[in-house]
């Protein structure tokens, strides 16, 4: 047996940093690894339990903690139904290639004149600020180019002739298929190829990241692209074999070529029981083709065509990645039916108009047994959304400037007693202290504690009834966000939703982990003295057994450095 028959993998534990969504800073928690390999069905058991990849690294959101749960959506590749606007997307495509289309070519070429108009000034910056004056072609002209296309862009039947199912109608604007090519306005080649590094690739990757992200050129570089979509941990069932019609499982590029120029690529993995997409990215001239709608129904094409093969009897599924509920740019993925959401604690798939209802209510929910979380963890998760938007939270104390730490307390125990008299005016409080202090004197010496008590009290009666109601106004208000944090503390440390806890896992499951060693040789832990001189290692063992599962912790191997 190879080595390469294995997954093996290297845990980095539980994460909490700022949300790519929202932008909270604490809002993020997820559960990593690196993967050095990765057999394509262990990848698509991990997929199947809430797992992502970025590169060569794997993560799992718990979305339980997150400000913005990330929920794993598929669809049933077979039984998709096209709405109106997904079949005029392809309708235009198809359109615009054999026919051409007077409007879709001025938007592209009033973008490509913009953007050589920008390049010839030497700056990197892909919109400009207002007020900047630009040669030829202003942004606002683009814009306006844009909007005047798609007001004056009418649906346009398919051409005549074509079959209804969407694999053929999706294929038939490719010239390599079809015979009358010569009367075409454009050439369309789409090309599927194992996960490769070109020139050509990382220059419209880097495009479109500085001209749809804006991220400046130096986050582009050919080690971050690598590194994000060429780098793959699946190893590859037909390395040497493969072929467009017969690729086998692994990392895959689709590259799409108009004229013989790249102006798309869809990285995708296809596993045994899907087609994974990974990312896109494409050309910003030509976002009026509406490449990414477009993209995604030939990917679902693509299911259909491998399942329709022996060897890919399982393969059934189109799997969009992550769902958020409350991310507008996500909407569009809920728009292919029939969809499913995986439940993050039994790892069922449910209907994802039936989740859709859960989550109008919900931030987070088992959608198998939906049941609202405690409303002060709820609170808590919303300070970090507000307090990063600059907004007050309901939670937030104006009178203290005590940090959010989950971890410090110090800004509750500064709540005593005192609280009272230094909320009164500085100088009045002085006063009475100079007037009185023969007094407190004299008591403190004769014994009269009753009577400063009765002073004290005395002193109580006479504040304003407004001020004393807005002194119990704020303690009241840092009771609950006391213990508002306490349960968010309690809650957090839970485990994940859908995970074992550490503590139940025995000192026999451990055993049943396998690690690599640095010999190479694979051998199971069989000493607990060998987790004592690891720092900790039994615990990360536990943990990444609990996040994975027991059948995958089994048989991935488990490479501590």
């Amino acid at each position: 047996m190879l080595l390469s028959d294995f997954s093996v993998i290297t845990p980095y534990g539980t994460n909490v940093s700022s949300c790519g969504y929202c932008k909270s800073t604490n809002g993020s928690h997820t559960y990593g690894m690196s993967a050095h390999l990765m057999t394509c069905q262990d990848y698509q058991s991990l997929v199947d339990r809430g797992w992502r990849r970025s590169g060569t690294y794997l993560y799992k959101p718990n979305l339980r903690d997150s400000c913005c749960p990330q929920y794993t959506i598929r669809m049933r590749a077979n039984d998709f139904e096209a709405s109106k606007h997904q079949r005029q997307v392809v309708n235009r495509f198809n359109n615009f290639v054999q026919e051409g289309d007077d409007n879709f070519d001025k938007d592209i070429a009033a973008r490509q004149q913009e953007r050589k108009a920008v390049e010839t000034g030497g700056s990197e910056v892909t919109q400009p600020e207002t007020g900047t004056e630009q040669s030829t072609v202003t942004p606002t002209t683009t814009e306006a180019t844009a909007g005047s296309a798609n007001r004056k862009q009418k649906p346009r039947k398919a051409p005549k002739n074509v079959a209804t199912d969407l694999r053929t109608r999706i294929r038939s604007s490719e010239y390599l298929l079809s015979p009358d090519i010569t009367s075409w306005k454009h050439r369309l080649r789409i090309k599927l190829e194992p996960s490769s590094f070109t020139e050509e690739k990382h220059a419209l990757y880097t495009k479109y990241q500085m001209g749809v992200h804006h991220e400046p050129r130096s986050k582009c570089q050919v080690k971050n692209f690598t590194g994000f979509l060429i780098d793959s941990p699946l190893t590859s069932t037909k390395p040497d074999t493969w072929t467009e019609e017969d690729p086998g499982y692994g990392s895959f590029h689709q590259c799409y070529y108009l004229d013989e120029k790249l102006i798309a690529v869809s990285v995708i993995d296809i596993l045994p029981s899907c087609v994974s997409a990974v990312y896109f990215f494409y050309d910003p001239d030509y976002s009026v083709l509406s490449l990414g709608k477009y993209s995604a129904q030939r990917e679902i094409a693509l299911v259909q065509t491998l399942n329709a093969k022996a060897g890919y009897e399982d393969l059934k599924f189109y799997y969009m990645g992550f769902y958020i509920f409350t991310c507008q740019k996500m909407t569009y993925k809920g728009q292919f039916h029939p969809s499913y959401l995986l439940d993050p604690e039994t790892y069922n798939w449910v209907e994802f108009k039936k989740c859709q209802e859960i989550l109008k209510d919900q931030r987070y929910s088992t959608f198998e047994h939906p049941a609202p979380l405690h409303p002060l963890f709820e609170a808590k998760i919303k300070t970090f959304i507000d307090q990063k938007k600059g907004m007050p939270s309901e939670s937030s104390n104006d009178d203290d400037n005590d940090d959010d730490d989950d971890d410090d307390d110090d800004g509750w125990n500064s709540v005593d007693e005192e609280d009272d008299e230094f909320d009164l005016d500085p100088d009045e409080f002085n006063a009475r202290a100079v007037d009185n202090s023969d007094d407190e004197l004299e008591g403190f010496v004769e014994g009269g504690n009753d009577r400063k008590k009765k002073k004290l009290n005395n002193k109580e009666m006479a504040v304003d009834p407004a001020v004393k109601e807005a002194k119990e106004a704020k303690a009241a208000k840092k009771a609950q966000r006391k213990e508002m944090d306490r349960v968010y503390r309690e809650i957090t440390a839970l485990p994940p939703p859908g995970c074992l806890d550490t503590k139940d896992i025995t000192q026999l499951t451990l055993l049943n982990v396998l690690c690599l060693t640095s010999t190479n040789a694979l051998r199971p832990i069989v000493a607990t003295d060998a987790y004592k001189s690891q720092k900790n290692v039994r615990n990360v063992v536990a943990e990444y057994y609990a996040q994975v599962g027991e059948q995958l912790a089994n048989s991935m191997i488990l490479y501590v450095q």
